[in-house]
């Protein structure tokens, strides 16, 4: 994994700015995976993330770059004290939900008719809450 560079905005002053952020992983020069995310606001006043994408492309999968850039997010949050991350995930992608699952996310929800141009058009809304540091 040392050939690897991982590189990102810096989480507090991205996301300020624009409310999100993404992290990239690298292999020499070619960017082979990434993740992005969103800050949102909820009607109680608290913060959670959203997970807008992760992907890896095909030769690198199965090496624990996807695993990699989605701990660091974990992290983040933790960090940041946001104690909920969650994504849409299409019913049919076992990979995905079986993947978000290893990291804690649960099924919160099935959504009808989510997606507009492709079949089966369901998804389901993966959620997981964050243990967060507290200060001492």
């Amino acid at each position: 994994m040392e050939a690897f560079r991982w590189v990102g905005f810096d989480f507090d002053c991205y996301c300020e700015v624009v409310n999100s952020c993404c992290f990239y992983s690298y292999y020499s020069d070619i960017c082979v995976g990434s993740i992005a995310c969103r800050l949102e606001k909820k009607e109680n006043g608290s913060v959670r993330v959203y997970i807008m994408t992760l992907g890896v492309l095909a030769p690198y999968r199965e090496l624990g770059i996807g695993s990699r850039l989605l701990n660091h997010v974990l992290d983040l949050c933790s960090k940041q004290n946001i104690t909920e991350i969650y994504l849409h995930v299409q019913t049919n992608n076992d990979d995905a939900i079986n993947f978000y699952k290893k990291f804690g996310f649960e099924i919160t929800e099935t959504i009808q008719n989510y997606y507009a141009s492709i079949t089966p058009p369901d998804c389901y809304v993966l959620t997981k809450y964050i243990q967060t540091h507290t200060k001492k």
